[in-house]
């Protein structure tokens, strides 16, 4: 009986070694991530600043205006059910560049703006 435990317990210290011995490794972090944190408080140096009201020129001025770090665009509206209730919606999309300029790139799907 004595040994039939001794046994289990051996067993279970083995268990428990080889689990801790067999631990997976976390996974390498992919190359050329963006953090976030950088990407949102950056320095605004090599872009232009909007310190005074400008003439806006349609329709270039409906899309983005990549000398700039950040910029902007709201849908809004209201919807009304068949019953009368009404609802308002606002939705917004945000630009956010990561680097001044626009290097040449391999790829016309890379950016350099999240």
């Amino acid at each position: 009986m004595r040994r039939a435990r001794a046994g289990l317990v051996l067993l279970l210290l083995g268990l428990i070694l080889a689990a801790m011995w067999h631990r997976p490794s976390p996974p390498a972090a992919p190359g050329g991530q963006i953090d976030l944190n950088r990407a949102f408080v950056q320095a605004t140096t090599g872009f232009e600043r909007a310190e005074a009201p400008r003439t806006f020129r349609f329709p270039e001025d409906h899309g983005p205006h990549p000398d700039t770090a950040s910029e902007w665009w709201y849908v809004t509206g209201h919807l009304r059910t068949a019953q009368g209730r009404r609802f308002g919606y606002e939705l917004t999309f945000f630009r956010v560049a990561l680097a001044p300029g626009m290097p040449t790139r391999s790829s016309a799907w890379a950016t350099r703006q999240i």
